[in-house]
Formats: structure tokens, C-alpha cells, sequence
């Protein structure tokens, strides 16, 4: 099986709450019965508003959503991707890699229910003059203990773009998705695990730092904190 990542805008004019509402009530029933596995959806919506803070990137307009689902081979897409394109402005899908540094344990809903807390998705694009595979090395070897010991969360899935299955989508080298519980939206505190701590919360804050500029182009990253609704929850890789 493969899986399949699509980077979703919504349409000029629309609310967030509208876009999540048509996204989740209409076009995930009929992606899941034209055959998409593991179907889970992260939108932008109102649960998540209090966060705007945690946004960065320089896209107008941002991404608002992301649908990601497993098929048997890519080349089947065609229906589906038909389905999130007229749900849509704009769509730029992928073909990508899942690994998984950290599987959630307790914060799980019934299919089709929003998960507990909310999910960081990021679209991320490796340092100018790194190589494919220096970049692959210090994100997975180097910088998987630091996001997670500097950080909240409980849910940590990496997806390494294989190659662009739509025409034009943004040269990505990856897209991350990261569970945080929702206190984390407001608090640093909560966000970095620093227990109220200041100088635990800088000392985490500067590690982190620390290394991001080690690997990624921080001027092309593209951040936003959504609500996720997976559909098929797969527990391991």
C-alpha cells in the first residue's frame, strides 16, 4: 500500500467552519467509499482559533486542511483526488513515506470524531546546500529525541515526500504531524512541558532552536495548529 498526502486551501470568501464542516460531513464519506484507507483529515476550524499564535510561514492564503489516506498503489487516485479538488481552491498532493517516533496512547476518539487535543502540520523544506540524505539523517536520528523531549506530545508522525502527485505543488521535502493537548494552543508552558518552569521553558525553547536551523529552511516552513478526525486509526507502521 502507499500513502497519500493532500495539502488542502479552501475556496476565497469561505470560513474555517464552513470549509471543515463540507470537508468532513461530505467529501470524507465519499473518499472512504471510493476506497481510501486510513483516511484522516486535520482542518483548521474554530477548536483551534485560540492558537493563531502557534502559526508561521508566508503563504496567503495558508493551507487550511489536510487529508491524508493509504490505497494499494498511487496511480488509483484519480477519483479521490477528483473529490478533494472539487471540495477546494487548491490542492497540492503527495506521494510520501509514514514513520511514526511516537504512537498515541490514550488520546484516541471513535471513527469520524475529533481527536482530543489538536495537531500541528507542518510542511517543512530542508536547509539550502543539505543534501537529500544529510537532511533524512539529523531529522531522524538527531532531531527525534529533542522534538520529543522538548515538547507536549503525543502523537509524532513524519511523512517524507517521495514526489509531487499534482502539478504545482510547493517543493516540500516533508510534511509533519504533531498532537499536542489543547492547552498547549495558549500556554508555552504547556506547549514545551516546562511544568511553570521559566528557565526550563527557555533551556527547551533554545534547544529546539537549536537544531531546526540545523536542517530546515526556516524562511519556507509552513505551521498551523488543526483539529483531527482520523476515520481507520492505524496504530503501528
Amino acid at each position: 500500500m502507499e500513502k497519500l498526502a493532500y495539502v488542502l486551501w479552501k475556496r476565497a470568501g469561505e470560513t474555517d467552519r464552513t470549509f471543515a464542516e463540507r470537508l468532513l460531513a461530505e467529501t470524507a464519506p465519499e473518499l472512504l467509499a471510493s476506497g481510501a484507507r486510513f483516511l484522516k483529515i486535520s482542518v483548521v476550524d474554530d477548536e483551534v482559533a485560540p492558537g493563531a499564535a502557534l502559526r508561521i510561514g508566508q503563504m496567503d492564503p495558508p493551507k487550511a486542511g489536510l487529508a491524508t489516506f493509504w490505497l494499494d498503489q498511487a496511480q488509483e487516485r484519480g477519483p479521490l483526488e477528483k473529490l478533494l479538488g472539487e471540495t477546494c481552491d487548491r490542492l497540492a498532493g503527495y506521494l510520501v513515506v509514514e514513520s511514526r517516533p511516537l504512537v498515541p496512547v490514550n488520546e484516541f476518539s471513535r471513527p469520524g470524531e475529533r481527536t482530543p487535543g489538536f495537531h500541528l502540520v507542518s510542511c517543512i523544506t530542508r536547509k539550502s546546500g543539505m543534501g537529500h540524505g544529510a537532511f533524512i539523517e539529523y531529522w531522524h536520528q538527531r532531531f527525534r529525541d529533542v522534538a520529543i523531549e522538548t515538547q507536549s506530545t503525543f502523537d509524532y508522525i513524519r511523512n517524507e515526500i517521495i514526489r509531487p502527485l499534482t502539478e504545482g505543488a510547493p517543493a516540500w521535502d516533508a510534511l509533519v504531524e504533531e498532537g499536542f493537548p489543547t492547552g498547549a494552543l495558549t500556554d508555552p508552558h504547556v506547549f514545551y512541558d516546562s511544568l511553570g518552569n521559566d528557565l526550563e521553558l527557555q533551556a527547551r525553547q533554545a534547544r529546539m532552536f537549536e537544531h531546526v536551523q540545523q536542517f530546515l529552511d526556516l524562511g519556507k516552513i509552513e505551521v498551523h495548529p488543526m483539529s483531527e478526525y482520523a476515520f481507520e486509526r492505524r496504530l503501528t507502521c
